[in-house]
C-alpha cells in the first residue's frame, strides 16, 4: 500500500505547506498544477503568489525523489513562449510579472510535466477524455499501456503541434473545440466521458479502465455563514476530481481519498 499527498490547484494559496512538513509520511507528493494567477476574491496578490511559487520550487528541488509538479492551463503561457503566442485566452494572466514568472519556469523546466503515473493511476491537471485522445493520436490512439500514454502526453510540450493540442478548449470553458485537453477539460467534458463509458460498443477504449485523479474545476461554495467552504471531491467510477485550496491523501491500494 502507498500513501500519496495530492495538492490540487494552488493559485497562490499556501494550504500545501502544513501537510508537506510531514513529507516522510508519503510515498509521493503530487501537485496538480496552476501555481500562479490568484483569484481576486481570495485577495492574494501576484507578488505573494510568486513568492509562494518560489517556495514550491525550492521544496521540489529539495525533494526531487518524492515531489511531482504537473502543469495546468494557467501555467502553460508562462512555461512556453510558443504556447502563449498562439493561445488567445489567458484568464487572470499577469502581463506585468510575466517575464519573472516565465523565468522561474524556464530555470526549473526539468521539474515540470503534463502527466504522471503511479501504479495504475493517471494524474493530470484536468483529466484525459477519449475524444481528445483520438483527436490527438488519430489512428494511434489505442495506446498499448498507461506508461505509453504518459510518455506521449509529456512529449506534447516538445512540438508546436503538441502545444496546440494542449490548447484545445471546449465551449464550456469559452473555447472553440469539440474536445478539451488534459489541462483544459471541464467537468462537463468529463461527464460526457462517463456517459460513453456506459456504452459497451464504444470504439474509444484506451482510457476506459484507467484510474484518473485531477483538479482544475473549482468546487467550493458559500456556507450558511457566508464563508467559503473548500474540499469537495467529485468521484465517478474511476475518476476523482479534487477541489482546489485543500490537500488530500490518496490510498493507492483502496483508491480512496480523504481531505486533510
Amino acid at each position: 500500500m502507498s500513501k500519496l499527498l495530492i495538492l490540487p490547484d494552488i493559485h497562490g494559496r499556501t494550504f500545501w505547506k502544513n501537510p508537506c512538513k510531514d513529507i516522510s509520511k508519503y510515498d509521493k507528493v503530487i501537485f496538480l498544477g496552476d501555481y500562479m494567477d490568484p483569484y481576486d476574491f481570495e485577495k492574494i496578490s501576484v507578488e505573494d503568489a510568486f513568492i509562494n511559487f518560489e517556495d514550491i520550487i525550492d521544496f521540489a528541488n529539495a525533494n526531487t525523489n518524492k515531489v511531482i509538479l504537473l502543469l495546468g492551463n494557467h501555467d502553460m503561457p508562462y512555461f512556453s513562449k510558443e504556447y502563449k503566442n498562439f493561445s488567445w485566452y489567458h484568464c487572470r494572466h499577469s502581463e506585468k510579472f510575466h517575464n519573472d514568472i516565465a523565468g522561474l519556469f524556464t530555470e526549473n523546466k526539468n521539474l515540470f510535466q503534463i502527466a504522471y503515473q503511479y501504479d495504475d493511476i493517471l494524474f493530470t491537471h484536468a483529466g484525459v477524455t477519449p475524444g481528445w485522445l483520438k483527436t490527438v493520436f488519430t489512428e494511434d490512439y489505442k495506446l498499448t499501456s498507461l506508461n505509453d500514454l504518459v510518455w506521449s502526453l509529456n512529449n506534447l510540450v516538445n512540438t508546436s503541434e503538441g502545444l496546440k493540442y494542449l490548447y484545445m478548449v471546449s465551449k464550456d470553458r469559452g473555447g472553440r473545440d469539440q474536445y478539451a485537453s488534459c489541462i483544459w477539460a471541464d467537468v462537463s467534458d468529463t461527464m460526457w466521458y462517463q456517459e460513453i463509458m456506459q456504452d459497451p460498443d464504444c470504439p474509444i477504449q484506451p482510457i476506459m479502465n484507467v484510474k484518473q485523479v485531477y483538479g482544475h474545476t473549482l468546487q467550493s461554495y458559500y456556507n450558511n455563514e457566508g464563508n467559503i467552504d473548500y474540499g469537495r471531491a467529485w468521484e465517478n467510477n474511476n475518476n476523482k476530481m479534487l477541489d482546489t485550496a485543500c490537500a488530500y491523501e490518496l490510498d493507492t491500494e483502496t483508491y480512496t481519498i480523504k481531505k486533510i
